[in-house]
């Protein structure tokens, strides 16, 4: 068999096939360490320890945003920005819920965030409905350390997962003219 150097490409020929061998770039970029050298992996989860402190506060913040996007909402209706600034914001809890340590907020920021998503007329959906979701994620940051919160936050998801899954499935049906299909609307 043939080697070949990991700058040129080239090929491998065996009694039955051929074996195209291509340039390895990336073993320039791998550094090699005595052991003297952190573990980078340990060193972010580290990183990540001294960071959680503000998680809290970070999510506080997630949840002024949101409430901003629901006052734009109340003001304008859901006219494409006042629904555009509410899913900014009900998407970024859901991104950050988990990281952060707050799932059941993800799971209603998801909640709220396939309600926008797969409504196919937004002026027919109920602002009661969406002050829920709000009222919900904020209750769930808020009120992390209280007794049975978990328990509650994980209630509150579930009974507003159902209530969108019944919104979208009866009172509005999500948009055909999407280009990708759309997540299922009740975990499998």
């Amino acid at each position: 068999m043939a080697t070949h150097s990991n700058t040129t490409p080239g090929t491998t020929k065996f009694s039955d096939h051929e074996v195209i061998v291509v340039p390895n770039r990336l073993k320039k970029a791998i550094r090699h360490s005595d052991g003297s050298d952190p573990d980078p992996v340990i060193a972010a989860e580290e990183a990540l320890v001294e960071l959680s402190v503000q998680f809290g506060d970070w999510m506080i913040d997630e949840c002024a945003q949101l409430e901003r996007a629901r006052q734009l909402v109340h003001a304008e209706s859901l006219t494409e920005a006042a629904s555009e600034a509410l899913f900014r914001a009900a998407h970024d809890i859901r991104g950050h819920g988990i990281t952060f340590g707050f799932p059941m907020a993800a799971d209603v920021a998801d909640s709220l965030c396939r309600l926008i998503e797969h409504c196919s007329d937004l002026t027919q959906v109920p602002l009661g409905l969406i002050d829920q979701c709000v009222d919900a994620v904020r209750a769930i940051i808020r009120e992390r350390d209280a007794v049975d919160a978990e328990r509650t936050a994980g209630e509150l998801a579930k009974g507003l997962r159902a209530l969108i899954d019944e919104f979208l499935g009866r009172g509005s049906t999500p948009s055909s003219d999407a280009s990708t299909p759309s997540p299922p609307l009740s975990p499998q």
